[in-house]
């Protein structure tokens, strides 16, 4: 996937070091970095630890906050744990400002915390490729509606399925689509799918399928494109959701279960746009699957995904431009 998408953008691609001190110590003196930047929750406490004994600054970018770390730092002792950690980086780029405030009222300086945005949408429309999109359709064939479950975990691809059987009644040439979180768990979802649909794994393509389960890593977005409307995994379960910015950079309807806390600034936003519904269980979302097939409002959904994202974007840009800033002034120290 990082070749993928970021090839020509890094010279090296290796495993990050587990975070026992002599490792660390080891990568750091092999590698040498002028800076270390860290992504939305990673905390790991020896790197930073001794990027700070080194000086070497360190950034954490897209950093978020949510509910469920919130809950878990909420004690005094945690906090001050927490806030110790966090107060490791030079420079804290966040989200929105509830995690600014989180963080400042755990004791982090607020002069290390600034908000810039969410990253992930200059991510998504980057990534955005219509004709990747269009060759997917023209192998599914366009006749036939297309539904999604993606990243689900398990106990979620039983319901997904539940709730297609009930589509299925009102709309019998629906089809279904599965993307397992971790596609190694392909054979297991083929295994709950019900014997009188005709299923096919993506790796081995067919013509005629009723059910296809996603078996392949690095196609997720492209397919989220295909879909009249889609069911975002992690949710189900307490796993704090999935992401539900994918589907709806595309213009499709999005559902999902109570737990969406990883992206409860998203999800919020979707829900008043009436963009999304979150659903308690498999009724509700082949309800929602139901009304989203009867809807004839693609414009409108296209119109919506097209504000929002033109609203959002431009975190990665500010970001950058701090840790640029904040580097030039330390080689003029």
């Amino acid at each position: 996937m990082a070749e993928r998408l970021c090839s020509g953008l890094y010279d090296f691609h290796i495993y990050y070091p587990w975070d026992k001190t002599k490792f660390v110590r080891r990568a750091l003196d092999s590698l040498r970095p002028a800076a270390f930047v860290a992504a939305e929750t990673e905390l790991w406490p020896n790197m930073l630890g001794e990027c700070r004994e080194r000086g070497v600054p360190a950034f954490l970018v897209n950093g978020r906050i949510s509910d469920r770390t919130w809950r878990r730092i909420s004690g005094a002792l945690s906090k001050r744990i927490a806030a110790r950690a966090y107060s490791l980086f030079d420079k804290i780029l966040l989200r929105d400002e509830e995690d600014a405030r989180r963080l400042s009222s755990i004791g982090v300086d607020a002069a290390k915390l600034h908000v810039t945005g969410d990253g992930k949408v200059d991510a998504l429309l980057a990534r955005k490729d219509f004709s990747a999109r269009d060759e997917w359709l023209e192998k599914f064939g366009a006749e036939r509606p297309i539904f999604m479950a993606g990243s689900t975990h398990a106990g979620e691809d039983e319901k997904a399925l539940a709730a297609f059987e009930s589509l299925r009644g009102a709309l019998p040439d629906a089809r279904l689509i599965i993307a397992p979180r971790h596609p190694e768990r392909s054979d297991a979802v083929c295994r709950l799918i019900p014997p009188k649909y005709v299923f096919a794994k993506l790796s081995q393509l067919t013509p005629e399928w009723d059910i296809l389960i996603v078996d392949k890593i690095g196609v997720l977005f492209e397919l989220y494109g295909t879909a009249r409307a889609a069911f975002v995994g992690g949710s189900f379960t307490d796993d704090g959701g999935q992401n539900i910015l994918e589907p709806f950079s595309w213009g499709v309807p999005v559902q999902y279960g109570p737990h969406m806390e990883d992206f409860a600034q998203a999800s919020r936003a979707f829900l008043a746009m009436g963009a999304a519904d979150q659903v308690a269980d498999e009724k509700e979302l082949a309800d929602a699957w139901l009304r989203v097939a009867a809807a004839e409002e693609g414009a409108k959904r296209l119109e919506l995904s097209r504000r929002y994202f033109e609203k959002s974007r431009g975190a990665s840009a500010r970001a950058w431009k701090i840790i640029k800033n904040s580097l030039a002034r330390e080689e003029n120290r």
